[in-house]
């Protein structure tokens, strides 16, 4: 049963608490639970993260605040057992509803999209066997970290914070070690196959999340496109199996984009919640999930003054007060504002042969990001000029306008970290650059095939003209995944 725990307790707390906040059935189970699992999963990795590492500086179980958590999240479900799915109460059409080449066009896409999941399966799986330890940043920050965490669990685990591990990014956040060393805690022994299984499902969970989330707010076939997008990606599946925190990050930044934009749809503060709590575990996989964080806060108050801002915070406040206690109290000061960051640092800012370097290998890394010669961004710059953007409403205006000046402030964000940390730039470029690109990719994948026409109305306004969107009832003549 211990074993069963590292991976079922997590997603039966996070399962629960995004079906209590995003008002869900309790009891009748529907297609929309695939998406509830896949983020509360993400979810509840992260806080039970959290909690190892509250047990680990209380001296308390970490399993113990997992526990209750869990029954926190089964209580709020138990509370309301006449809920309904409203994913499925208020779902709005695109178009007209479907008819038999559309579902059969739906069908086609799942297929694809399968096939490309199971090809993307085989390439993690070599990689992961060719070293399951993961890539460099693996076994030398990540599990190192999590093996001091693990075999050091009283009071020496500090030790993992020390100048003289600097070389390791001692001020990195948590959520991998942590969530390792707990499996491995409840395994009774170190293994390879705790950080494959978790890096395994970020990266597959990603394309899950992506197709999931866009099938309720676009319908199944704009949901397939874009996990064909992300499964047509092999860096993506290439990397999560080097067992980094690129991807978790990635996933984190998918799921606040993914939960705003429901939390606007449906006018909800639970999924802002939810929204909120995903920004905040971002920053405790990676120094770049604070960053999105604040990229994200500021984008949101810009464009929406404020509207479900209360929420949002709610959701984040739990999240961000145990990276706050570890960045003040646990972790060493970051290179960039240390001493060494510091000395010269007005030099590089004023240096303008960095910013013409970052420049140009940025739209390089950028134009070469994905399989063909184009690069995945050309791929989306033509399907977004084929398909055309679609009429937006009201309800989307805020979280397209939201995701694109997050994206955008978090990419301005890197640039202005390239200029301020004090390593070797072109070697800083050449090793970065492409993780960096990987971690906004799901992000602008997401954002463009919102606001992008589906392919079927795409189809059909080339004939009849466009058809504005009508409210549905419920899902009357779909097919099984339509």
């Amino acid at each position: 049963m211990r074993p069963l725990a590292i991976g079922l307790l997590p997603a039966a707390t996070g399962f629960l608490l995004i079906l209590a906040l995003s008002g869900g059935s309790s009891w009748r189970r529907c297609r929309h639970d695939v998406f509830r699992l896949l983020l509360g999963t993400g979810i509840g990795i992260g806080l039970a993260s959290e909690c190892c590492f509250l047990g680990l500086v209380t001296g308390n179980s970490g399993l113990l605040l997992e526990i209750l958590l869990l029954c926190a999240a089964g209580t709020g479900v138990a509370l309301n057992p006449k809920a309904k799915c409203r994913f499925c109460d208020s779902f709005f059409f695109e178009t007209m509803p479907p008819t038999g080449g559309d579902c059969f066009l739906t069908q086609c896409l799942a297929w694809a999209f399968a096939l490309l999941l199971f090809l993307d399966l085989a390439v993690f799986a070599w990689v992961s066997a060719r070293h399951p330890r993961g890539g460099w940043d693996a076994w030398a920050i990540w599990n190192l970290r999590a093996r001091f965490l693990y075999r050091d669990a009283g009071v020496a685990w500090r030790d993992a914070f020390t100048e003289v591990l600097a070389w390791s990014h001692p001020d990195y956040p948590l959520l991998l070690p942590a969530f390792v060393a707990r499996g491995w805690t409840l395994l009774g022994r170190e293994s390879s196959a705790v950080p494959i299984a978790l890096a395994g499902f970020f990266t597959f969970g990603c394309a899950g999340l992506m197709a999931a989330s866009l099938a309720i707010l676009r319908g199944a076939p704009q949901g397939l496109l874009a996990g064909l997008a992300l499964a047509a990606t092999p860096w993506l599946y290439a990397q999560g199996a080097m067992q980094c925190a690129d991807i978790p990050v990635a996933f984190f930044r998918l799921a606040t984009l993914a939960a705003m934009a429901l939390a606007d749809r449906f006018n909800s503060r639970g999924l802002a919640v939810v929204a909120g709590a995903a920004a905040a575990l971002g920053g405790w996989a990676k120094n770049e999930g604070l960053l999105w964080f604040g990229a994200f806060l500021l984008a949101r108050m810009i464009v929406a003054r404020g509207r479900l801002i209360p929420a949002f915070m709610a959701g984040a406040l739990p999240a961000l007060a145990p990276i706050l206690f570890f960045k003040a109290r646990v972790a060493t000061t970051s290179d960039i504002f240390g001493a060494a960051g510091r000395s010269g640092m007005m030099t590089r800012v004023l240096d303008p042969a960095r910013y013409s370097l970052i420049a140009r290998e940025a739209f390089v890394h950028a134009w070469n990001f994905g399989p063909l010669p184009i690069g995945a961004f050309g791929i989306l710059i033509v399907y977004a000029a084929v398909a055309g953007l679609r009429r937006w409403e009201n309800r989307d205006r805020a979280i397209l306008r939201t995701g694109v000046l997050a994206l955008s402030f978090t990419t301005a964000g890197y640039f202005v970290i390239y200029l301020l940390r004090p390593l070797d730039l072109a070697w800083l470029l050449d090793t970065s650059a492409d993780r960096l690109l990987l971690q906004l990719w799901p992000g602008i994948v997401f954002v463009i095939f919102l606001a992008c026409r589906a392919p079927v109305s795409a189809m059909r306004s080339s004939k009849r003209g466009i058809v504005r969107p009508v409210r549905g009832s419920g899902d009357a003549g779909r097919c099984g995944i339509c």
